[in-house]
């Protein structure tokens, strides 16, 4: 926690994505690398035209944090992206309320 939940690139992308970003996600929002959690969902866009190309989707599952914590994230995952080719991508952020997240049966 916080998991990073990518659709839209492959396994090996996002492979690179979680080596590159968790150490740089760590330092923006203080906390140690290895909460950071990829979790990569195979899925495939549809439109009424039918199948189309896809780019990334991203939800990142957190506690609340500050709008600059929050924008420095979307920056960094926004520019790994670039690096791998992709121009376009979504990044969007949920919010978990301490009570209402467990971990091994306990709420926070």
């Amino acid at each position: 926690m916080p998991q990073i939940i990518v659709k839209g690139i492959s396994e090996a992308q996002c492979a690179e994505l979680s080596v590159k970003a968790a150490p740089k996600l760590a330092e923006i929002c203080d906390c140690p690398a290895d909460w950071f959690v990829f979790d990569l969902v195979p899925s495939k866009f549809f439109t009424e035209n039918g199948a189309v190309p896809h780019y990334p989707v991203v939800q990142v599952w957190w506690f609340k944090r500050t709008e600059d914590v929050q924008d420095k994230v979307a920056k960094l995952l926004h520019s790994q992206f670039e690096e791998m080719g992709f121009a376009d991508n979504q990044i969007s952020f949920h919010l978990f309320k301490e009570r209402d997240y467990y971990e091994n049966g306990e709420s926070f």
